[in-house]
């Protein structure tokens, strides 16, 4: 039985509950409208490049130059009539023919509205490092069901982990290539302001901000409150959002902070506009959450991309940068999955701690509201049916919501319900139900032809350790 805080509509709320129901199968179908015109726009585009390749051979132009103009002039004859840019045209143009020809599936569910122009640019984008169109058609059956079920934002990681499956190159040889173009720079704003772009290996970005984000906290709270173990749900001072809770002293959002600080390192080495106590600067290093295939730290490369080092937050990442991670690692954590849907089984660590919350980390790996990619670390656990209604403390009964999902959950007509292997079931005001899925299984699995979690098999061997 689903217990919740949650206060029963009033007649208004009520009736405005089934004006939303009335409202909601319409703007589905705009939206449906709205991708078949896309598809057909595809088409269309695509059609142009055929008209523009045929134009170059029947006039045999050889020369780059000269069978680039063609594009050009086709181009710019789609864009005078839009009204946009002739760039974006021909690379419009480029996309479209790719589409066409490579993803016919991903194509027809585009224009059955099935799926989003969002859900195609991830498709297309990350297939991009696939050269063999056999390879593309592989790679498009396995992803597209998932895209059909669930937003583009958590598509692009899963495209990412599937498409290093058939790409010619390795990631470690295309990781190699992308260093050399790592750079800083500014880009010119409005209103006095300007941004200072830094292109870096991931895992410095994400260690350099997550770094920073510590600092920024600490600047706004004091020593005690800075305990992450007083406060294991939530920062006590900040909501998921950036905006700051009644009670401290500074004005300033956590994202202002953030950049006070990220000037002031830069700047003058340490963070100077922000009051940080005497030794929390040293005290602060940066958190980097990567998983490690064994057989990637004994130097013997992964035969199966999907045993390639993950980063958290971002996606596969080359061998070497693994290896010097995990030299470092003050601790490890094991994790055990399912060898055939990749579910998360069970978490343990040679240096024991809250192995619970490992646990949830492990398997969410964000807030797990529908199309929500609010981190874990960022995110309360909340009991699915209330602890104060019985609901047991247990990752059966737990998961991570962001605190907008958290407090909807809670305060709102809307309903969570956790089935096997972490997948849970939410319902909607209006009633329409939605499965969201464990990114942890969605990675791994193969997908069901019908909606709902697959079973375990009866039984499947020991984890080799």
């Amino acid at each position: 039985m689903e217990h919740s805080s949650y206060i029963p509509p009033d007649e208004a709320a009520a009736r405005a509950i089934d004006r939303l129901g009335e409202v909601l199968p319409d703007l589905i179908g705009v939206r449906q409208q709205v991708a078949r015109l896309q598809a057909l726009e595809a088409r269309l585009l695509a059609r142009t490049d055929g008209i523009v390749a045929d134009w170059v051979g029947e006039a045999g132009l050889q020369r780059h130059s000269e069978a680039e103009m063609p594009h050009r002039i086709a181009a710019t004859e789609i864009a005078a009539a839009w009204r946009v840019s002739d760039r974006t045209v021909q690379r419009q143009i480029g996309e479209a023919a790719t589409l066409v020809a490579d993803y016919p599936a991903t194509l027809a569910s585009l224009e059955a509205g099935r799926i989003s122009l969002a859900h195609v640019r991830v498709i297309v984008g990350n297939g991009a490092i696939i050269t063999q169109r056999e390879l593309r058609a592989d790679y498009e059956n396995a992803v597209l069901p998932y895209a059909e079920t669930e937003a583009a934002t958590r598509l692009a990681p899963i495209c990412r982990r599937r498409a290093e499956w058939y790409a010619d190159v390795t990631l470690d040889q295309r990781h190699q290539l992308a260093r050399q173009r790592r750079t800083v720079s500014v880009n010119d704003l409005d209103d006095g302001m300007a941004e200072l772009i830094a292109l870096l290996p991931a895992t410095l970005a994400h260690g350099a901000y997550d770094r920073i984000s510590q600092i920024a906290r600490l600047a706004q709270t004091t020593p005690a409150a800075c305990d992450e173990s007083l406060f294991p749900d939530g920062d006590p001072q900040f909501s998921v959002d950036g905006a700051q809770r009644p009670g401290g002293d500074d004005t300033r959002t956590l994202g202002e902070v953030r950049a006070d600080v990220l000037a002031d390192l830069l700047l003058t080495g340490l963070p100077s506009s922000a009051t940080v106590p005497d030794g929390g600067l040293h005290a602060i290093h940066a958190t980097v959450q990567v998983t490690v295939p064994v057989l990637t730290l004994i130097g013997e490369a992964a035969a199966d991309p999907f045993d390639a080092t993950i980063l958290a937050g971002h996606g596969p990442i080359d061998a070497a940068t693994a290896a010097a991670l995990a030299a470092d690692a003050a601790g490890w954590d094991r994790i055990l999955t399912h060898p055939i849907t990749g579910s998360i089984l069970a978490v343990d660590r040679y240096r024991p701690s809250e192995q619970m919350r490992r646990h949830l980390r492990a398997r969410d790996q964000h807030c797990r509201f529908p199309a929500c990619r609010v981190p874990a670390r960022r995110c309360d656990i909340d009991h699915n049916i209330d602890y104060a209604h019985g609901g047991p403390t247990d990752a059966r009964h737990l998961s991570h919501f962001c605190r907008r999902h958290h407090t909807t959950k809670h305060h709102s007509p809307w309903r969570v319900r956790q089935l096997a292997r972490g997948v849970l079931e939410w319902t909607s005001p209006t009633g329409r139900v939605y499965i969201d899925r464990p990114v942890s299984e969605v990675i791994f699995a193969t997908f069901p032809a019908e909606p709902g979690p697959a079973p375990y098999p009866a039984a499947f061997d020991p984890a080799p350790f």
